[in-house]
């Protein structure tokens, strides 16, 4: 089968590789349509020194996101409706379901978190565990963004969003965009996004986003004293990876409000946060990540959410390494990989 691998710093290839096997029965062969490019890739993608300290145990290498079809099931698979023709989509990260984290139903803090099959291939073997089924209403296309809906759902609940709240997100991302909808389903008073590019700031707002801010030419402090009325947000997502936002943004936050952050930022880098600044505040900084546990939740929105507009640019197997270049930008929220439409 075809896959595209890393072959290099900045550089993808189309290879052949032998085609996965199901094993055990609870393993599900996927016939991949569709697999996303996400941000979090771009420093394998580099090969950035301080984020190949991961490695490969935490990140597959060319490709997370997925959406696709089954061929075939173990039986423990198909006895839960993982026949040949579902349509699925999935994270890609395995718990183990042993350790005290996943027996206490934590299991986004598993010890044994392990990445399945990079998804930039023809086929690929993952246990139904992992997966979703897909509901009629929802493309190949859409449905590659389960990760990034898993994700944004559980940064939802861990900044306990309150009715009322008015919320900033720093960054028009995959996740920044999926939170404004979710930010707005919840009851915000007031949603705001901020970003350098016109593209991201128009699909926010053509998504509902109150106001939409470019921070290159726009005074964001300004704005924040004037539209919450001296208080500051209650909630501030901050999902456009750029380490000097987290300053900024803990002097936006409303008196025991929660700033809560998506990005690694680099493994040996220091935010320029100001601890006086959340104390005299009494405000909270919360980190959200893996959210293995919100795949049921997300079956049940993910056709509730306008996603369409969050696909911007569709590249084939062969156009991959500018696929991953494009992706560098942080120009387009998000960019998909054609394997087998």
């Amino acid at each position: 089968m075809k896959a595209v691998r890393l072959a290099g710093a900045r550089k993808m290839e189309l290879v052949e590789e032998p085609e996965p096997q199901i094993c055990g029965s609870g393993d599900v062969k996927i016939r991949v349509a569709y697999s996303g490019v996400c941000p979090d890739e771009m420093p394998f993608f580099r090969r950035d020194a301080d984020m190949l300290a991961w490695g490969s145990v935490i990140f597959p290498l060319a490709g997370h996101e997925m959406s696709g079809t089954v061929t075939e099931a173990g039986d423990a698979a198909l006895k839960y409706g993982f026949t040949p023709g579902t349509r699925v989509s999935g994270y890609a990260w395995k718990h183990c379901g042993q350790c005290d984290y996943c027996r206490s139903g934590k299991e986004n803090l598993c010890m044994h978190l392990k990445p399945s099959q990079s998804t930039m291939s023809e086929y690929i073997v993952w246990d139904m565990s992992q997966l979703i089924k897909l509901p009629d209403t929802v493309s190949f296309e859409e449905a590659v963004l389960t990760d990034p809906i898993g994700f944004s759902l559980h940064g939802i609940t861990r900044a306990n969003m309150q009715l009322g709240d008015n919320v900033l997100i720093i960054g028009g991302t995959v996740p920044g965009l999926i939170l404004l909808q979710l930010a707005k389903m919840n009851g915000a008073n007031i949603v705001t996004v901020v970003d350098p590019y016109l593209t991201n700031r128009k699909i926010a707002q053509e998504l509902g986003a109150d106001y939409c801010i470019d921070p290159t030419s726009e005074n964001i402090a300004f704005h924040t004293l004037k539209v919450t009325h001296n208080l500051g947000y209650n909630i501030i997502f901050e999902t456009s990876g750029m380490l000097d936002m987290i300053s900024i943004a803990a002097m936006l936050l409303a008196k025991q409000g929660v700033l809560a952050y998506g990005c690694v930022y680099g493994l040996n880098k220091q935010p320029p946060l100001k601890l006086s600044e959340l104390f005299i505040k009494e405000a909270s900084l919360i980190p959200f990540h893996m959210a293995p546990y919100m795949l049921p939740r997300t079956e049940k929105i993910i056709g509730k959410l306008s996603l369409s507009p969050l696909i911007t640019k569709i590249y084939s197997m062969e156009e991959a390494t500018q696929a991953y270049m494009d992706c560098e930008t942080g120009r387009y929220p998000h960019i998909l990989i054609r394997i087998n439409p």
